[in-house]
């Protein structure tokens, strides 16, 4: 066989170097050659019955009493059928014999860790991995043994010999071995409260997990106890504590538009409060947008941590959509897989924004905005697209709003009802025509009178396997996700709208406001039996708290209910029996009817903290705008109020530890969290021996970089205290009149001064606040002569990030008395670890030496 690789001999000639590389490239890629090539040899001049060759091995080879070890096994050749061609069974009859310390056995036939084969059956790759438990210390071994077999099927038959494989031994200890296939040691730390990270996260740190996350999407009524896009509660991360914005990006016109038309502001932007958050980005529907020859308008992706504008593309997004499994799972039906959406074990993208457009559902990459796929046909309520032989078309027609559904996130299930017909959609049964309607998986016509017709899908169970249903007037109905057969039905006694219903997350309940009773009602979704009923929620002095309706102005986790109500309270109600565990207090206010700040309409929480928005419900389009809307930040255990933030800020995502909210006011899209900081210092010897120690302390998010910021703080903005953050942000970006005409008197931060003395001495300098114009000063008076590094490190807050600085300082002299300065051991803050510290010392000692050299011979010179 002769293997031409193309290689031009004349430019190669004389460069031993070039030939040497060529050479071990060949010899390397030779067994790669082999191996590759070796399906394609035929089985006819094969001898029969074919050799085969086991091997085995088990990893780690140290592991502890009650550790779970990874074994793989495989044959080789290949296991193939008489034409060469893979074949999809593998091998039968695989044995394993585990010998324990004590020299008993223990054999089986395994199953393949995917349990898709039989005990004792390899994949078609003549492979298998499995695990295995072992519960005695000591010396273990392991090897297997596989009959001879022939493999049959159209194309003739091959004869395979048995074979043993090789024998592996390993080791259980009694205490529990660190490792990483075990439990994987070693662990990526979390990045403490002050440590500045952003996305992509690297696979190595898979800790991570539990401050990270996306956000999927927001619902405004109600939500889908297994769909995360309708998720209020972001149980991932932390929160800010405070209100500092990273920063601002403008998404419509807002605001006051002045002159002629007195106090009217711009129109709302209604429809665009929902935010989904994907990979550290932020994608957003761009109110007031429709391109020409577009039928639907755009939407924008921004950076989460920069706020830097990535794109904007054409489309309308809802949410964002995981798929599950692999590219192979999702075509497993036998429909084309270049036709099936990839997925996180896929080629690229990983997740998709979901959209729709009339009938049509749209799939795009959230790293480009391209549009991937559309789905056509889908049912939108002014037709039915779900055949019914038992009903008239006449009454398709002339019905409007008859179709609902809830996409399943992390499945490829969608479930809905039409026009009474309860339906089960799937991804991967949608052919390569993209048709809507052949996704349909099953369907089950609900016997029901032609006036209660009307029905609406509002949750499903948290395994996706009771499906709610609610229909007009007040009934409720459970049917299986299975078939579509009916397990549960109640009427209510009393009358309750749409916006008076609250499907938990993650909670196998659902919730109904009383409107007579002011009280909550709580049902399950498996049965439908009334669980518990709250208190009356007008037990207080206000009575505003009975006009409560559900948009989005709820949330919880999985031991509380969180309303917020139009009394301007927030209350919080146990799932377990209704009872009211703390109830917020209000905020007075004369601009509205409520005699307080009214919450009406969006709200969510993450770390522990409850973000609400509190002001007029843009919906009802008063203008002029009641003022004074504003953020305020809830404790969820206690219910104390930790922050409010001027500027009514809609909260609509929460991930990575940021908050994004919209502006009532201005439009603006804000993105609450820590900042990032920058500190400066210098060191510089004043006369009598003291050491003048100043520097800064500035806030570099993102906004500080803002135009109109810079010309008000030319040499940076600065970084202001926790308690002070309300008022500073009031100030600086929400144009309040009153702090304009008069700026606020706020603290800075607090830094350490530290230092390490010309003998390699860590010094504690001591802590000095900053002022309101990020600036620092402090009157050090050193004991030695000699050069000095002084450090200035700002540990960070709820409101920025860390950051430190170092200079050096020459001390010439030092003053006659000097007061006595506490020396101590610990390292710097910023020096993290010992190493770095006897790393500087060695530097400074060095440099030490070599000036008493130089000045020794400047003085010999002189003599």
């Amino acid at each position: 066989m002769t293997m031409n690789f193309g290689i031009n001999k004349s430019k190669i000639k004389g460069n031993t170097k070039a030939i040497l590389s060529l050479s071990l490239i060949l010899i390397l890629a030779i067994p790669m050659i082999v191996a590759f090539a070796q399906p394609t040899l035929a089985q006819v001049g094969v001898p029969q019955p074919e050799k085969t060759v086991g091997f085995i091995d088990v990893a780690p080879r140290l592991i502890g009493v009650g550790q779970e070890a990874t074994v793989n096994l495989w044959v080789l050749p290949l296991p193939t059928a008489y034409n060469n061609q893979p074949f999809y069974k593998g091998f039968d009859g695989v044995t394993l014999t585990f010998v324990k310390p004590d020299g008993t056995k223990d054999t089986f036939m395994p199953v393949d860790g995917t349990h898709q084969y039989i005990a004792g059956e390899t994949s078609a790759l003549g492979s298998m991995y499995f695990f295995y438990t072992p519960q005695m210390a000591g010396n273990w071994s392991l090897s297997f043994t596989m009959p001879a077999q022939n493999i049959t099927d159209k194309s003739g038959t091959v004869q395979f010999l048995g074979c043993t494989s090789n024998t592996v031994y390993f080791t259980v200890q009694t205490d529990t071995v660190l490792a990483g296939l075990l439990n994987g040691y070693p662990w990526s730390p979390l990045p403490n409260s002050n440590a500045y990270w952003s996305y992509p996260i690297s696979a190595n740190n898979r800790e991570w997990n539990q401050i990270s996350g996306d956000w999927l999407g927001m619902a405004t009524q109600g939500s889908n106890v297994v769909d995360p896009t309708s998720r209020l509660w972001q149980p991932y991360g932390t929160g800010p504590n405070t209100g500092h914005i990273v920063w601002t990006n403008p998404l419509t016109m807002g605001g006051l538009v002045g002159g002629d038309y007195g106090s009217i502001s711009y129109g709302s932007a209604s429809g665009s409060f929902s935010s989904v958050v994907l990979d550290g980005k932020v994608f957003i529907n761009i109110p007031n947008t429709t391109p020409a020859g577009q039928a639907v308008g755009q939407f924008r992706c921004i950076d989460e941590t920069t706020g830097k504008v990535l794109y904007t593309a054409n489309g309308s997004i809802s949410n964002g959509i995981h798929l599950p499994g692999n590219e192979f799972a999702q075509s497993g039906a036998g429909y084309d897989p270049s036709v099936v959406l990839a997925n996180s074990y896929g080629a690229v993208p990983t997740a998709y924004l979901f959209g729709i457009s009339g009938s049509t559902w749209n799939f795009y990459d959230p790293l480009s905005g391209t549009l991937l796929r559309s789905i056509t046909g889908a049912s939108t309520g002014s037709k039915s697209v779900i055949s019914n032989p038992t009903a008239s078309g006449t009454y398709y027609e002339k019905d409007s709003y008859r179709f609902s559904y809830k996409l399943i996130d992390g499945t490829n299930n969608v479930y809905g009802v039409d026009n009474g017909t309860l339906y089960m959609w799937n991804l991967t049964r949608v052919a390569a025509n993209n048709n809507w309607i052949t996704g349909i998986q099953w369907t089950h016509y609900l016997p029901l009178p032609l006036a209660n017709r009307s029905l609406i899908m509002i949750g499903t169970s948290t395994d996706a396997s009771v499906l709610l249903v609610r229909g007009n007037p007040n009934q409720y109905w459970g049917y299986s996700a299975v078939d579509g057969s009916q397990l549960w039905n109640f009427n209510l006694t009393y009358p309750a709208t749409l916006n008076e219903q609250i499907t938990l997350w993650g909670v196998d309940d659902f919730i109904i406001f009383d409107p007579t009773a002011s009280a909550f009602h709580c049902y399950s979704i498996l049965t439908g039996t009334l669980l518990w009923t709250s208190p009356d929620m007008n037990t207080g002095s206000s009575i505003w708290a009975s006009t409560w309706t559900v948009y989005g102005a709820e949330t919880n986790d999985y031991n509380n209910l969180y309303v917020a109500l139009s009394d301007g309270t927030i209350a919080a109600l146990s799932l377990t029996d209704g009872h009211q565990v703390w109830r917020s207090t209000a905020i007075p206010s004369t601009e509205y009817t409520e005699n307080a700040v009214p919450y009406v309409i969006g709200m969510l929480m993450v770390g522990g903290n409850i973000y609400a928005y509190a002001g007029y419900s843009v919906s009802y389009q008063i203008d002029p705008m009641p003022r004074f809307g504003m953020l305020i930040c809830t404790n969820a255990t206690t219910g104390d109020i930790t922050y409010t933030l001027n500027g009514a800020v809609y909260p609509s995502a929460a991930a990575n530890g940021y908050v994004i909210g919209i502006g009532v006011y201005d439009w603006n899209l804000y993105c609450i969290g820590q900042g990032t900081t920058s500190t400066t210092v210098t060191a510089q010897q004043q006369v009598g021996g003291s050491v003048l120690i100043q520097g800064s302390v500035l806030d570099k998010s993102p906004t500080s970089s803002d135009a109109l910021l810079t010309a008000k703080y030319p040499n940076g903005v600065p970084a202001i205290s926790d308690a002070n953050m309300s008022v500073w942000m009031d100030y600086l970006h929400m144009q309040n009149a009153t702090l304009l005409n008069t700026p606020p008197a706020c603290n800075g931060v607090p830094v350490s001064l530290s230092a390490v003395d010309p003998n390699g001495n860590a010094i504690n300098i001591g802590t000095v606040t900053s002022d309101g114009s990020g600036n620092f000063g402090y009157q050090w008076t050193p004991t030695t002569a000699g050069l000095y590094k002084v450090y200035a490190t700002f540990a960070g807050s709820n409101s920025y990030y860390s950051s430190y600085a170092g200079t050096y300082a020459t001390v010439a002299t030092v003053a006659s008395t000097t007061t006595p300065v506490p020396t101590v051991t610990s390292v710097p803050s910023n020096l993290a670890t010992t190493s770095d510290l006897m790393t500087y010392i060695s530097v400074v000692g060095i440099a030490i030496i070599i000036a008493i050299a130089i000045v020794g011979a400047l003085i010999l010179r002189k003599k």
